[in-house]
């Protein structure tokens, strides 16, 4: 069987290399294994298809969906992803927890299993993908000599032309540019900052509770660093202090301690910072042991800072494989601190494992890795362990032997191998393979007319027989969730399997869209226009592939279907085979082409929704009209270019600031659209006290819907727009100000041309006289009669059972 490794580093001076991929290998290859090792750009479908089995390690992309869907689902290979550290956690990574979360859920169909070192960390990964793929828990295998001596041995798979022996020649020169950062760090921090502060800034840092969270400890450098005076006879106390008290050396001299791992992050209290939890202690320990700490990581910066200035001895080590076994070695105990939360809890006990295997005790703070370990370690009495192993050589020596046996038992390649083996053996079921709706979320405005599309096919998709009736995969844009963050949540729960793209070009995210492995696609607007240029691609892409493409009508006035002006001309072009229409098709107007008219099939329209942020809007308006005046909603539309020639943007403008001076005791709610916002560049409008503008830049309103807003009006008023629609359905009685425009899309509605019409129109809502009669003959007409979610999967349905459409050609394709 073949194997191959996929990593973003494969270095072996990488742990989550080494441990997870290196030496899980080396026991394979014991067995008859052939393994491989390959980059993560060099981890193309054309090299790997020729593995029976693909493990990547540590190596969460949206990228790599495409090649785990080829790899299960065109080569019937195994498909594994092994993690190491718990990256589902919010603040994992730059607070990314949770985009991995999603990546990883959206693999979830093509993933076999996931590989952890720990039970805790196989116990948050299942509760965080509400487990959809299944967990198995093999443990880091304790690192000794031979393992080093066969890492130099080891052989890298070539691929463009990189070998073992480049990659440490790379290596090496980053290793020494670190190092000399690190000294001119340094020097910089000596020359600005006094060492007697630092020195007992860490040691009042070391008296603060084990489980303080790393933004404490920084209030706390912050209040002494305007403590000088203070820490000076601070410090001359406790040196008077150690003098008075006897120095007790070891047996053969001074004692050596040791700590070593990476220089953490920022994320956690991690790293070189955990030995700040300890501090107290090594200090008490200081004044009757002669001992020395070292510190060797990959960074000396928070060495310098945090370590340094206390006061006993210590040095930094840049580390290095070969050079930590021999420390290790050299040295009467590894100290282990760590701070006690849930990412830290999940963490493996390899470096634990390496010290007992060099003969060296360990004495750590509780970590549910270390259960297994618990008879021949000291864990959470640093006072104890220091007695224990630094005093009682009898003591040592019996903890050491147990280690021994626990290490051969649990943690050897003997003992891992076998693990390693039954993993190769697992069978995942292999379901049969349902139709892929492909929906492809492209921009901001996509998210009101497809989530519910969404919604709609993933509860259709559980009706059918033994299974699904087909997959529903979304593709969501990055510049979609930067906007508007919530959505990532609200698709996932949805149930739906979400895709991310984040690449930087539009090429390369159409490459990664992969829409040749849709059985439909579906998207929202989609033409020739420059802002639809992407998905008009993805579409044209699919059309090649004899892939059903489906584009949803975005808006009543969609610009090349149903709304055709001076700038939108019938040169627009829709590429999609079939379009969804809000109604009959004959009600388009007379510039929509026979070829466009014939791909269109009326579904008819999903009424708003209400987002989570109504709460927050009824709770400002509570706030902002403490006297409960009745709510009338003001919206705008996105193509302003329309009005300029009969002054449209004036009249309205003018007509709005009457209105809110005329009408003292009603409050006037005004939403922008998201993308022209120009009612917002207006604040004259909002000078007055009883309006209120619903800023897209304020994080209050930003998330705010048109259907939120319509819940708490008595009444809209709107510049022709969709909002119209939203009105209707949610049975509003709505004004569409059209000054001299002919607006036949809207008709029967209430058309306002003048003030004088839109005074009357809120008179007759406050008073109740409004007529609902014209926006139920709006609703009859405009939109498709039955259910939205059942003519939607009727014509999906219809779609897949005719695997051979007839999309139309590359002719509607606009430059």
């Amino acid at each position: 069987m073949k194997i191959a490794w996929v990593s973003a580093d494969i270095s072996p001076n990488v742990a989550s290399f080494r441990y997870r991929a290196l030496y899980p290998s080396f026991a394979l290859a014991d067995n008859g294994f052939q393994n491989a090792y390959f980059s993560v750009r060099d981890a193309k479908i054309e090299h790997l298809k020729e593995y029976d089995v693909v493990i990547f390690v540590k190596t969460v992309s949206h990228v790599l969906t495409a090649i785990m869907r080829e790899l299960r689902e065109r080569y019937a290979r195994k498909v594994f992803l092994d993690l190491c550290d718990y990256v589902t956690h919010p603040r994992y990574g730059n607070s990314s927890g949770e985009l991995r979360r999603v990546i990883i859920l959206s693999q979830a169909p093509y993933i076999d299993a996931i590989v952890v070192p720990t039970e805790q960390l196989r116990k948050v990964l299942s509760a965080s993908l509400s487990e959809s793929i299944p967990i198995v828990v093999i443990p880091d295998q304790a690192e000794s000599s031979t393992l080093i001596e066969r890492t130099r041995v080891f052989s890298v798979k070539k691929i463009d032309a990189y070998s073992l022996a480049e990659l440490r020649r790379l290596v090496r020169p980053r290793a020494r540019l670190i190092a000399l950062k690190s000294k001119i760090g340094r020097l910089q921090r000596q020359a600005r900052g006094s060492f007697l502060a630092l020195r007992m800034l860490v040691a009042e840092l070391s008296r603060a509770p084990r489980s303080l969270p790393a933004r404490f400890h920084q209030r706390l450098r912050n209040s002494w660093a305007s403590s000088s005076r203070r820490v000076a006879s601070l410090a001359t106390a406790s040196r008077n202090k150690m003098g008075d008290q006897a120095r007790v050396s070891g047996l053969n001299g001074g004692k050596k301690l040791i700590w070593f791992g990476n220089a953490g992050s920022d994320s956690f209290q991690s790293g070189i910072q955990t030995l700040t939890l300890i501090a107290s202690d090594l200090i008490r320990l200081a004044q009757t042991v002669d001992f020395e700490l070292v510190v060797m990581s990959n960074r000396s910066d928070a060495y310098k800072t945090l370590i340094e200035p206390l006061p006993f001895r210590s040095r930094f080590e840049l580390w290095s494989q070969e050079g930590c076994f021999e420390a290790v070695r050299a040295s009467d105990a590894f100290l282990m601190p760590q701070i006690e939360d849930e990412f830290s809890e999940c963490k493996s006990a390899n470096r634990a494992l390496l010290a007992l295997s060099c003969g060296t005790p360990v004495i750590a703070s509780r970590l549910m890795s270390l259960e297994p370990l618990k008879d021949c370690i000291v864990t959470d009495d640093w006072d104890g362990g220091f007695r224990r192993y630094l005093l009682d050589e009898a003591a040592t020596k019996a903890d050491l032997e147990t280690a021994r046996s626990i290490i051969e038992k649990e943690f050897s390649a003997e003992a891992t191998g076998r693990k390693w083996l039954e993993l190769m053996r697992l069978e995942k079921p292999r379901p049969a393979k349902s139709p892929r709706l492909a929906i492809f979320f492209h921009l901001l405005q996509d998210i009101h007319v497809l989530l519910p599309v969404v919604t709609a096919l993933v509860a259709d998709a559980g009706e059918g027989k033994g299974g699904n009736r087909h997959d529903v995969d979304v593709v969501l844009l990055k510049s979609v969730y930067l906007q508007q963050p919530d959505i990532v949540r609200e698709i996932v729960n949805t149930g739906a399997r979400l895709r991310l793209l984040t690449e930087d070009t539009d090429e390369d995210n159409l490459r990664a869209l992969d829409v040749k492995s849709a059985s439909v696609l579906i998207v929202g607007a989609e033409t020739s226009l420059r802002p639809h240029r992407l998905v008009h691609a993805a579409v044209l892409k699919a059309n090649e592939f004899g892939i059903p493409t489906i584009s949803m009508q975005h808006g009543l006035e969609a610009p090349g279907l149903s709304y055709f002006d001076d700038r939108h001309t019938s040169d627009v072009k829709i590429a999609s085979s079939s379009i969804f229409t809000y109604g009959d098709p004959a009600r388009l107007p007379k510039e929509a082409s026979s070829d466009l008219v014939q791909r269109c099939i009326p579904v008819g329209r999903f009424a708003p929704s209400t987002s989570r942020h109504l709460v927050t809007l009824k709770s400002s308006l509570e706030a902002i009209n403490p006297r409960g005046l009745p709510v009338i909603a003001i919206f705008e539309n996105l193509h302003w270019h329309r009005y300029e020639a009969d002054g449209y943007r004036g009249h309205f403008s003018a007509h709005i600031e009457r209105l809110v001076d005329t009408f003292k005791d009603v409050f006037f709610v005004i939403k922008p659209h998201p993308a022209g916002v120009w009612l917002q560049k207006n604040p004259r409008i909002t000078t007055r006290a009883n309006t209120l503008l619903l800023r897209r830049d304020d994080p209050e309103f930003a998330g705010v819907t048109a259907a939120d807003l319509l819940s708490v009006s008595q009444a809209v008023i709107t510049t022709p727009s969709t909002v119209a629609v939203d009105a209707a359905q949610l049975c509003r009685p709505v004004l569409v100000f059209a000054n001299t425009l002919d607006l036949p899309l809207f008709e029967p509605l209430e058309i306002g041309r003048s003030y004088e019409d839109i005074e009357a129109f809120v008179t007759r809502a406050l008073d109740g006289s409004a007529t609902m009669d014209a926006v139920s003959r709006f609703k009859s007409s405009a939109l498709a009669v039955g259910n939205v979610s059942s003519n939607i999967a009727r014509e999906i349905d219809r779609l897949l059972e005719d695997r051979t459409p007839k999309p139309p050609q590359n002719k509607h394709f606009s430059e």
